[in-house]
């Protein structure tokens, strides 16, 4: 009976954080609007560029299908103004077999991951390829080779992070050309270890990586080489949160999360913010009344503006979120 008492009252107290949220968003409606005719897929990744355009990293007509073999024939990368929601551009069609990770450095150029081609790329902003590391299609543990990779988070000299994986259970870190410097983590609960380490964000002046790992249903931070240094589970926990899918930081020490505790528990499903001292200050979703009704939160992008951009799966969309002025 203790213990009944015990979970209860923590699931109140978590509850009462995320209700306590001081700061409110707005979802825009409408956003974005696509080309008559074009429908989104699967809504696997979204970033904002260095102009603050939104782009998404999308599945037309596929599912999470590690296995698929043939290429996505529309193109996978779309571009849209933050504004009204229009699409500016697209690329990457017959390129793709399963797009999952999306990040734009500083010069623009768009990083991807792709879990069933088993590679990591680096494009031009308008989609013309400058590098790719792994081997298309096999999935190892080393230097060369990814199994399933899911993220990426790259620092201002141009050297990146991958988070790897589904299978792996590693952050690995490459320098500005692709090549492998060093890399920690193993499968596990404990410190340094993953459970499908599956978002990737810098943190404290870009000097530390913090991890959303999903499975574990925490964030993990690091010093820029590995070493741990502290983890977040909620208040007073992950039963209530659920699983990180995605992190995102902003310039003034903010972060956001992606949590869902299962498919189709939206109670349990939305997006978080905490302050500098990792604490709630922001809920959006979670059945909350006025809020969107998040389903399968996938990944997250903030714009210095402080607009929101959810990438969701299930439901095939991407919900823009506003700072909001009401009470």
């Amino acid at each position: 009976m203790a213990l009944v008492i015990t979970a209860v009252l923590a699931v109140a107290l978590a509850l009462t954080a995320v209700q306590a949220a001081d700061q409110q968003y707005e979802e825009v409606k409408d956003w974005p609007r696509l080309p008559a005719g074009m429908e989104m897929g699967e809504a696997a990744g979204v970033a904002v560029d260095a102009d603050g355009h939104v782009l998404v990293f999308h599945r037309p007509g596929r599912g999470f299908a590690p296995s698929a073999t043939e290429p996505l024939k529309d193109p996978a990368v779309l571009e849209f103004d933050p504004r009204d929601g229009h699409m500016i551009r697209s690329w990457g069609a017959n390129t793709f077999l399963v797009p999952h990770g999306i990040t734009v450095d500083q010069a623009n150029n768009v990083f991807l991951t792709d879990v069933a081609l088993q590679q990591v790329f680096k494009f031009t902003h308008d989609g013309t390829l400058i590098f790719r590391i792994g081997e298309q299609g096999v999935g190892k543990w080393d230097a060369t080779h990814f199994n399933q990779p899911t993220d990426i988070a790259i620092r201002a000299d141009g050297s990146f992070y991958v988070s790897d994986g589904y299978v792996n259970s590693r952050v690995a870190l490459f320098d500005k050309d692709g090549r492998w410097i060093h890399e920690w983590g193993k499968n596990g609960s404990a410190a340094q270890e993953f459970s499908n380490p599956h978002g990737l964000s810098l943190f404290a002046r870009n000097t530390d990586v913090i991890v959303a790992d999903r499975e574990n249903s925490r964030l993990q931070l690091f010093d820029s080489r590995g070493a741990f240094k502290r983890q977040w589970r909620g208040e007073p926990g992950a039963a209530t949160t659920g699983r990180v899918f995605s992190v995102a930081t902003d310039r003034d020490g903010f972060i956001y999360l992606g949590v869902r505790r299962a498919d189709y528990d939206t109670a349990h499903t939305g997006v978080l913010k905490l302050d500098q001292r990792w604490n709630i200050v922001a809920a959006v979703g979670f059945d909350r009344p006025g809020d969107p009704k998040f389903n399968a939160v996938h990944d997250i992008a903030v714009a210095p503006d402080g607009s929101i951009y959810v990438a969701e799966t299930r439901t095939k969309r991407v919900v823009k979120l506003r700072p909001s002025a009401r009470p």
